[in-house]
């Protein structure tokens, strides 16, 4: 009975100190501990790069909706060619759908003497709760230009007659992969875009049909 004690003892044992120095699988665990790390990284990278993208995106229609209505070679812009121009955000957002979620805000002022710029028109396609246009909303109103304008005394940011067009796009982004894991949550995008009319002394365009 000892010796079959003793002889269980010894093979417990070398099959103890067997598995202790056998480091087969030491890689596979190490990788299954990091996985949850490169997982999010490659998340968050995704992320990062898709905001970037749409923000690139975002400015670039700003920039080309003012850009179009500026050079405007009538200053009445019928419905057709301004539904036509506010399309076309459509197609310059590709890859990504923004046709839901998303605002133009198209807005054309004058300035006035000793006075605040006044609105001569606004359009808005598609809405976001909560969100309006800082410039402002009544036509016929003053317009409120950023700081960015110089103040030429009295309100007065913009000349007498000297007109404006302004490009305001807003997007409601949400994250595809990690606004669930809290490190993205949703948030409002937006760009802002100001050109002076080419060819004639004001431009403007219908109201939304």
């Amino acid at each position: 009975m000892k010796k079959m004690l003793i002889g269980i003892y010894d093979r417990l044992e070398i099959w103890v100190f067997s598995f202790a120095r056998n480091h087969r699988g030491v890689a596979m665990v190490e990788f299954a501990m990091i996985l949850p790390l490169l997982m999010l990284l490659a998340g968050g990278s995704f992320e990062v790069a898709r905001y970037a993208l749409m923000t690139q995106k975002l400015d670039r229609i700003a920039a080309t909706l003012s850009d179009l209505i500026a050079r405007s070679d009538v200053e009445d812009i019928t419905e057709a060619e301004i539904s036509n121009i506010v399309d076309s955000a459509l197609y310059m957002a590709q890859p990504f759908d923004i046709s839901s979620g998303s605002m133009v805000v198209l807005t054309s002022v004058q300035g006035r003497t000793g006075q605040a710029p006044e609105i001569l028109s606004q359009r808005v396609d598609g809405s976001i709760s909560g969100v309006s246009s800082p410039i402002g909303s009544t036509v016929g109103g003053d317009a409120t230009l950023p700081a960015a304008f110089p103040d030429a005394g009295s309100g007065e940011t913009l000349a007498d007659g000297e007109a404006l067009i302004i490009a305001e796009v807003y997007y409601d982004y949400s994250p595809y992969l990690t606004g669930s894991m809290g490190f993205f949550g949703d948030m409002l995008l937006r760009a802002r875009a100001y050109f002076r009319p080419r060819f004639t002394d004001t431009i403007t365009f219908p109201a939304s049909p």
